[in-house]
């Protein structure tokens, strides 16, 4: 479970994903990796133009290492995030494909290029926000084709494992649109998709209400591909 960001980090504290999870009987790995803050200005600039690249790798390295230690059964995972580990969840799926038993993103980028576009004609080229992602990610412009081909969303084909897609319909952070081109591609491809947008949700701050309606659909979703009984509700 990837968290999102991706300049954010998880600590030994709540988190509620994490502790839902655990309460399904579930093994958590969350991963701080390069691009996360909290271990220093260099830390978290070794992610920048990392997307799909060392953070994506710091994260299979974790999880290989679970493996070769015995603590998870690699036949039986599933990858989950939000918003940049929707990404993360999204490119996992489309780049190594026979890994996982199924991919769940919730508000999560499969766009690089359109992504930052957006943002830069929304807040201005002469932004801090503009410059920020630009530099997190990098240029729509001079660099099309390596956002391109590090963009979920063009690489549906590749898919074999069953997606959930949830998101906010009011999301002014990463659009929903991110999720229903997703949709679209992977249901171009032949690929087990399904799509839920959250009524009047933004990017994060969910109500009560929605929040359980992403838990359940997870909930759901996980039980079916990985052979667990849902919990208490």
């Amino acid at each position: 479970m990837p968290h999102g960001g991706p300049e954010a980090r998880d600590s030994y504290a709540y988190n509620l994903w994490g502790q839902f999870l655990a309460t399904r009987g579930y093994a958590v790995f969350q991963p701080n990796f390069r691009g996360s803050s909290g271990f220093g200005r260099r830390f978290a600039e070794a992610g920048y133009g990392q997307w799909g690249g060392t953070m994506q790798s710091d994260v299979e390295s974790g999880i290989q290492h679970l493996i070769d230690t015995g603590r998870v059964d690699p036949g039986r995972m599933c990858i989950f995030g939000a918003s940049y580990g929707g990404y993360v969840a999204l490119y996992a799926g489309a780049s190594q494909p026979g890994r996982y038993r199924c991919v769940a993103s919730f508000a999560g980028v499969s766009d690089l290029a359109e992504s930052v576009a957006r943002d830069c004609r929304y807040f201005g080229r002469d932004s801090a926000t503009c410059a920020y992602w630009m530099k997190s990610i990098g240029d729509p412009s001079s660099q099309r084709a390596r956002l391109d081909a590090l963009s979920p969303v063009k690489m549906a084909a590749a898919f074999r494992a069953p997606v959930l897609l949830v998101h906010g319909e009011y999301d002014d952070n990463v659009l929903a649109d991110q999720s229903r081109d997703m949709e679209r591609a992977l249901k171009r491809a032949g690929n087990p998709v399904k799509l839920v947008i959250l009524k009047e949700a933004g990017h994060s701050g969910w109500t009560s209400v929605n929040m359980r309606v992403a838990l359940s659909e997870l909930d759901a979703f996980l039980a079916q591909h990985m052979g667990a009984q849902t919990g208490p509700k």
